[in-house]
């Protein structure tokens, strides 16, 4: 007992000397009787308002997203997140003419809550393809024969709301497209003799929309 007095006053003495306000830590370690004066302090983490741990990551970054709707088509997307309001999108289609590619970017209001509002962007192609199996378009030889090879792009801006969780939502949105559409020339048989025209462009702006789910994995 004595000893173990000794070595604590010892120890007091030392932090005076060192110190102007030593602290002390008295601890065993098996049989063994360790001071530590001034002993390190780890400061336990830095928490925001949010219940989140400050420089750990608050959201979910890689997803993706699967859809319906014109002028895209069927779609399957990338999703990346680098913060909790931005999402960036690229992915591939099926297309009214084959297959296609499109890339976009959504801001999202209050990107925590259940019912989430968004604006977005996007642009997208839809590769030559043959469009002649729309219903009502076989029944019409000129017009048939223009929807052999039909490609077209287009650029959209779209308003609309995601409502779930952050790892799983239903995706609802619409807005305006500015499309730009490339048939073939038509094609027209009169007397035995084939008439054809070279290839014609429409261009205009359209309503458009899709319907889809978002997943996020981590």
């Amino acid at each position: 007992m004595q000893s173990t007095l000794d070595v604590i006053a010892l120890a007091v003495a030392t932090a005076l000397l060192t110190a102007s306000e030593p602290e002390i830590a008295v601890h065993e370690e098996g049989d063994v009787l360790v001071v530590e004066t001034n002993p390190v302090k780890v400061a336990p983490p830095l928490v925001t308002a949010d219940g989140d741990v400050a420089g750990e990551p608050t959201h979910r970054m890689v997803g993706a997203q699967a859809d319906v709707g014109l002028p895209d088509g069927v779609g399957v997307s990338l999703l990346v997140m680098p913060l909790s309001w931005l999402r960036l999108h690229i992915g591939g289609l099926a297309t009214l003419s084959g297959s296609g590619a499109r890339a976009g970017l959504s801001l999202v209001a209050v990107p925590r809550a259940a019912v989430r509002p968004f604006v977005g962007a996007e642009a997208g192609y839809s590769f030559t393809g043959s469009a002649s199996w729309i219903p009502f378009a076989s029944s019409i030889a000129f017009l048939s024969s223009a929807l052999e090879n039909v490609s077209y792009g287009w650029a959209s801006a779209h308003a609309g709301f995601e409502f779930g969780s952050e790892s799983f939502a239903f995706v609802l949105r619409g807005g305006l497209s500015y499309i730009d559409v490339t048939f073939a020339g038509p094609r027209v048989d009169v007397g035995g003799a084939s008439l054809s025209a070279s290839s014609m462009s429409v261009r205009g702006v359209i309503p458009s929309a899709r319907v889809g789910l978002l997943m996020t994995f981590f």
